[in-house]
């Protein structure tokens, strides 16, 4: 966890073209659970979602919007209160790597846990 939000070391896996979350992103969906349950002063996460620059404009941004909000499904129904989470996605507007590689693509295709509002702030 940083100031600004929870980083996960792993990206979070969606079957191909859709919002279903793959089994081996639970343990680290579970980790970000325990980060948010053990850290009550985090009053409100933005789960944002991302997506690569191949497709179309639109799809891609209800893609990594349908993505987003498949995430805070999961957290709520694992114990995170749902008042504590809000879900965005931002399709390709916010790439991390602008180069136009496989590589990039796979780096521009994530979940990120931002922190909008601590207890005190």
């Amino acid at each position: 966890m940083s100031e600004t939000g929870i980083i996960i070391l792993d990206p979070i896996n969606f079957e191909y073209n859709k919002d279903i979350i793959k089994s081996d992103s639970f343990a680290i969906l579970d980790a970000v659970v325990a980060t948010m349950n053990g850290n009550p002063d985090i009053l409100l996460i933005e789960v944002q979602g991302h997506t690569d620059e191949r497709g179309d404009d639109n799809y891609n941004l209800e893609l990594s919007d349908r993505r987003a909000h498949a995430v805070v499904r999961y957290l709520t129904e694992h114990g995170v209160d749902a008042k504590r989470l809000s879900a965005q996605g931002y399709g390709e507007t916010q790439p991390k790597n602008t180069a136009h590689t496989e590589k990039a693509w796979a780096e521009n295709r994530r979940v990120e846990f931002i922190i909008l509002k601590r207890e005190g702030s």
